[in-house]
């Protein structure tokens, strides 16, 4: 079986390798461990101003879905059928002349070793996204060390074409440290100063009413130029949001796309389920929804935000076990509590790794009365319902396999938007 996959694998990269030789677009590449997915979207609203663009949909594994994405198939090959489907679609590609892209823009993960060794094989990028890695990323227990996880990063910076670009997250120290000998040409981007493309502390707006004010979305400026550009976002908040508009403007700058088109066109900014998005919950509440994933940096940013939230009521912290840290598990799930302590009024701990927050916490003097543990989102999402008071706000965040959108169900006040306003509400997730 596994070499069957491996063989499907390397009849799609050759068809690809083809496709790319014969129609010639230009490739954007987005890495990182936070905000890659935003980060595309974003790119895609910006560029479609201008050009034909195409991106990958769905989170494919990175050395199939890029392919796949290259060849332009909207699904996988979960089936005999769909994968002779797949392969006459890149056989169609190469034998007859089609319309194809001018801009290919491809979100990579780097999931586990090869995974972006593999891509650049195949696949060379005029520009390199670079989202945010965090001093411990995500997926790092899939790698021996730091080493190998940075040497497979360093794979798809050596994969950007001589004349390439390269588009960073400046307030990330990896990504400087990665690119400190690197000759391409690069653009940073940032909250802080000396940075190229510059945002401003980003403000949370709240509503009118005055008797209980929540928290609606978020503005900031973008700085480049010596101009600023006022950007309001409705719904979400949180620096993921803003990172992805300056990486995105960055972009369209470097393709001739004017100020006013760019930010034009992140006026349509589309928040995604699961990334801070503020949902309404029952008995007066308001949930931030964080419920996509989760690691380190993320959760770092999540509870940052949190903490400088204005509220009547109090609030509550639902948190889910971070995965995939391997070794750092322990230390990074036990940093979490000097975050906290001082600033939530319960915590809600699901997953066996998030008993160690509630140990620290208990060591650092938090009322054990407001510190909670479930195994499961379920039964934390039960248990909420019973514990929340009018004017309260939730912060839900959990990594994937949790399923810590089952808590946000519990409690939002209109769980039949659940298809609309939650992450994974398909089939295939929920059967699980």
């Amino acid at each position: 079986m596994d070499y069957l996959k491996k063989t499907v694998k390397k009849i799609f990269q050759y068809q690809a390798r083809l496709v790319l030789k014969k129609y010639k677009p230009r490739i954007i590449a987005i890495t990182g461990s936070v905000g890659k997915t935003l980060t595309r979207e974003t790119i895609y609203l910006v560029l479609s101003k201008k050009f034909f663009v195409r991106k990958n949909e769905r989170s494919f594994t990175t050395e199939l879905g890029i392919p796949l994405t290259v060849i332009g198939c909207p699904s996988g090959v979960t089936t005999p059928i769909q994968l002779v489907k797949n392969i006459l679609a890149g056989l169609k590609l190469l034998v007859y002349k089609n319309k194809y892209p001018d801009w290919l823009i491809l979100e990579m993960d780097s999931d586990k070793p090869g995974d972006l060794s593999a891509v650049s094989s195949f696949l060379s990028a005029d520009v390199l996204i670079m989202t945010a890695i965090g001093q411990t990323p995500s997926h790092i227990e899939s790698f021996p060390d730091m080493e190998s996880f940075l040497f497979e990063n360093r794979s798809i910076i050596n994969a950007v074409k001589r004349n390439g670009i390269i588009i960073y997250n400046a307030d990330d120290e990896r990504n400087s440290n990665l690119l400190l000998e690197v000759a391409s040409k690069k653009i940073s981007c940032g909250i802080g100063a000396g940075v190229d493309i510059q945002g401003s502390d980003f403000k949370v707006l709240y509503s009118e009413n005055k008797r209980n004010p929540v928290p609606v979305g978020m503005s900031f400026k973008i700085i480049s130029g010596g101009d600023q550009h006022p950007v309001i976002i409705l719904g979400s908040i949180g620096a993921h949001n803003e990172y992805a508009c300056l990486l995105a403007f960055a972009l369209g700058l470097e393709v001739d796309i004017s100020p006013k088109e760019i930010v034009s066109a992140l006026s349509k900014y589309k928040i995604l389920p699961g990334r801070m998005n503020l949902i309404p919950g029952i008995k007066d509440t308001v949930i931030i929804d964080d419920s996509y994933n989760s690691s380190p940096v993320a959760m770092i940013q999540a509870l940052a935000v949190f903490k400088e939230l204005k509220t009547k009521g109090r609030k509550i912290v639902v948190l889910g076990d971070m995965l995939e840290l391997g070794k750092h598990s322990v230390d990074e799930h036990r940093k979490l509590a000097e975050l906290v302590k001082d600033s939530v009024s319960k915590v809600i701990c699901v997953g066996i790794r998030m008993r160690i927050l509630s140990e620290e916490l208990l060591n650092l003097g938090f009322d054990e009365g407001n510190i909670l543990s479930f195994d499961t989102s379920t039964e934390a999402g039960k248990e909420l319902q019973n514990i929340i008071e009018e004017k309260d706000i939730v912060l839900v965040k959990g990594s994937q396999t949790v399923r810590m959108e089952k808590v946000v169900e519990e409690i939002m006040q209109c769980p039949e938007d659940k298809e609309k306003l939650l992450v994974r509400q398909e089939e295939e997730w929920l059967n699980r």
